[in-house]
């Protein structure tokens, strides 16, 4: 059984209602031939930019409703299943109420912030859509701050496998070590932490006294084994950084429209 989301909510509830909503617009758009021609200033062109207006300002109500946890006007999933399809429906009622005459006003600025909140809310959803399931499939049933634990627990072992060795052994783990960071670059490049290369290895190995080279063995494990959490971690932070990227242009272009 295919799991519920907010796109499917109550069997694609609000896309229906969308639907039906559109089809009656442009039947009743189609119908009307007002004097003049149609436009925004037909009763039929009031009665749409009113109900495009009170459609806007209740999307931009959802902020509101998704933080108040208490509240008992429906499911946070429900509404946010009715913003994203009657958000979408607004593209056909706005240019029904204009009668699609579109020029350099202010009236169509506001049309084109529409578009563009729009947009990029279906960019938000395609987002979580296609990336959030990653966050979780690359954990194996674990959270992050579990991963960090263990990270650390790795990078405890590491340093004590150096303790009371040689010079060369020190300062070979240090070389193979990789830092943890999460810089910007990191975070819009596919990078992700190279586990040690073979043929490094081999040099490290015939170089590293006789006595120590088991360790060494051991100390490759644990820097592949961090080599792994670290890149786990890594993609986690770029998924949640794009799942985010996209609030910093909905949301200003929703308040200048």
């Amino acid at each position: 059984m295919q799991q519920e989301t907010f796109l499917s909510y109550r069997g694609y509830r609000w896309l229906i209602v969308t639907v039906i909503a559109a089809i009656a617009s442009i039947v009743v758009y189609a119908a009307n031939d007002p004097v003049g021609g149609r436009n925004g200033g037909t009763a039929v062109g009031y009665a749409y930019g009113t109900i495009a207006t009170i459609g806007i300002i209740w999307l931009m109500s959802y902020g509101a409703r998704k933080r108040a946890y208490s509240s008992a006007l429906g499911s946070v999933q429900g509404w946010l299943s009715a913003h994203v399809w009657i958000g979408i429906g607004l593209l056909i009622l706005v240019p029904l109420h204009s009668g699609f005459s579109f020029g350099c006003n202010v009236h169509t600025l506001a049309y084109a912030l529409m578009v563009l909140t729009i947009v990029s809310g279906i960019w938000g959803v395609v987002n979580y859509s296609t990336l959030a399931s990653r966050i979780e499939s690359h954990r194996g049933g674990v959270t992050s701050k579990q991963i960090l634990e263990q990270l650390n627990s790795l990078s405890g072992d590491i340093n004590a496998m150096c303790q009371g060795k040689s010079d060369q052994f020190v300062s070979s783990a240090q070389r193979l070590d990789p830092p943890f960071s999460v810089g910007l670059s990191a975070l819009l490049k596919k990078s992700r932490f190279l586990h040690i290369d073979q043929n490094v290895a081999g040099e490290v190995l015939d170089k590293m006294p006789e006595g120590e080279r088991d360790d060494l063995l051991r100390l490759f494990g644990l820097i592949d084994q961090k080599c792994d959490l670290m890149t786990g971690l890594l993609e986690e932070a770029r998924v949640k950084a794009l799942l985010r990227l996209w609030l910093f242009i909905h949301v200003p272009v929703s308040v200048a429209l």
